[in-house]
């Protein structure tokens, strides 16, 4: 009998541990999202308030790098909010800007075809993958050639919503898409890729592409435009423009001239008939002086929005020779000027002009495919504590066009594990934060740290982690969320644009 009881009193004493450790578990990794999550608002506030030409959210060690977000007594939670970097295996503390990738649903096949490991046959088979017609291109593939696989599956005839989405394009895989680390992940129907391997695409693709670029017809106020080709849009009233720039429009307006971007007003001319019958040549009055007002002030469309503007101010040499007319040198010579202006100097592309990097026609030819301004982001945010060593990782995007402030993707990646190390000073030493398991296995070896890091600020733990439902969240896979209150208060209530 004494045999007995002694054994049920070990076992109740196992099961009450048992659970005392996983409601500490559980506890810890709420704690480690709201951190996590702190760290998704201090990204929208960067974002937001970044002013234009700027390029505060980019690398920005101060703002994203172990932040400090609450002190419990026992514990310190913390976030860090990074990007991959240009270099293999290494981070930047900052954001990626979506205006800085090609835009697969608004690209040409040809700009497609200009990307590493992008062959002819893919970019039809991703043209006609978008396209609404069954027609297909010459090496491309439309729903006949989906529908007879052994897997058939209707392709998407529209935008796609997200990049995974290339995965069910012929042609497109995994590694490709993602990096080599991704191969195993591809469970697709295509054929073999017959693209050439280029050894300096590491992390596949997707550091070119993105669904999600996109801007409003604004200035970088949110005030609207003027109409160049709409006599009802009052010209505006400053003086910025000498008169000879607004008197050419309003001839351009009188004789029914139309244009389709603003930057053919640059080094223009226009034959006009004068009062007594005779024709004359007048000249816009745009020059290198005028041409960043012109660009700010005016459009030449009614659109609402523009999807695809490359941001010239921060895309990659391999994106910008993606544009029709540019080649690897000139997109090198345009990532080499831009590094020696200003923040006031890049608040339009003008600069490309004033710089002498490229002439008036080259100009006028690339400015509607060119932007200056960011407005949609993706990052991964980790939220950790210390000295437990818990910790989130989450992939976010958000946009912050117009003004709004919303989360348009969440993802939960921690089962892949920390990102990189990430260490605390104490009395000298640097421990490195490990994953549980890891922290386990050497715990007993491990003198009880003494984290003596100091924040360049504290910021305010938004709730307790408690009130963050989000059992619903399937890590790695899920893009639509049922989250609790305050994690809503992040989204607009209207529906996210792409």
């Amino acid at each position: 009998m004494v045999m007995l009881l002694s054994m049920l009193v070990i076992s109740l004493l196992f099961r009450f541990q048992a659970e005392d450790s996983a409601a500490s578990a559980s506890v810890n990794g709420e704690q480690a999202w709201a951190a996590a999550m702190s760290g998704v608002e201090e990204a929208l506030r960067v974002a937001s308030t970044a002013a234009p030409g700027a390029n505060d959210w980019q690398d920005n060690p101060g703002a994203f790098r172990e932040r400090l977000v609450f002190d419990d007594g026992g514990e310190r939670w913390f976030f860090s909010v990074f990007t991959p970097s240009a270099t293999p295996g290494e981070v930047r503390y900052g954001l990626a800007d979506e205006a800085s990738k090609l835009n697969v649903n608004v690209a040409a096949g040809a700009s497609l075809e200009k990307l590493p490991r992008v062959s002819p046959a893919m970019a039809a088979a991703l043209v006609d993958f978008l396209d609404p017609d069954d027609i297909p291109e010459p090496e491309g593939a439309e729903q006949e050639y989906y529908s007879a696989l052994a897997r058939p599956y209707t392709i998407r005839n529209g935008p796609l919503a997200s990049l995974d989405e290339l995965l069910l394009v012929r042609g497109f895989t995994a590694e490709i898409l993602h990096g080599a680390a991704a191969a195993s992940a591809n469970l697709t129907n295509e054929e073999p890729s017959t693209a050439s391997a280029n050894t300096r695409v590491t992390r596949g693709l997707s550091q070119f592409l993105t669904v999600a670029s996109y801007e409003f017809n604004t200035d970088a106020d949110g005030w609207d435009l003027t109409n160049l080709n709409d006599p009802a849009s009052p010209l505006p009233s400053t003086d910025r423009l000498p008169a000879a720039v607004t008197n050419f429009i309003s001839a351009l307006r009188t004789n029914g001239v139309t244009l389709s971007h603003p930057a053919e007003l640059l080094e223009a001319t226009l034959l006009i008939k004068t009062a007594k019958g005779a024709m004359t040549e007048i000249s816009s009055g745009v020059g290198k002086a005028e041409l960043a007002a012109v660009l700010e002030l005016f459009t030449a469309s009614d659109y609402y929005y523009t999807d695809g503007l490359i941001n010239v101010n921060t895309a990659s040499a391999t994106v910008l020779a993606t544009l029709p007319g540019v080649d690897e040198a000139l997109a090198e010579t345009i990532v080499s000027a831009r590094g020696a202006l200003g923040a006031g100097r890049r608040t339009t592309t003008a600069w490309l002009y004033q710089e002498g990097v490229l002439d008036a026609a080259k100009f006028k030819a690339l400015a509607p495919l060119l932007t200056s301004r960011s407005e949609q982001f993706t990052f991964c945010v980790i939220g950790y504590g210390l000295p437990s060593g818990r910790f989130r990782v989450l992939e976010v995007g958000i946009d912050v066009a117009g003004g709004d402030r919303r989360v348009t993707y969440l993802r939960d990646v921690t089962r892949r594990g920390l990102p990189f190390p990430i260490a605390g000073e104490a009395e000298g030493q640097v421990t490195k934060l490990e994953s549980p398991s890891a922290k386990v296995k050497r715990s007993s070896q491990l003198p009880a740290p003494n984290f003596q890091y100091t924040p360049s600020s504290k910021l305010p733990i938004p709730r307790r982690a408690s009130n963050f439902p989000h059992a619903n969240l399937d890590s790695e896979q899920a893009t639509s969320l049922v989250l609790g209150p305050w994690i809503w208060g992040l989204f607009s209530s209207e529906v996210c644009h792409g």
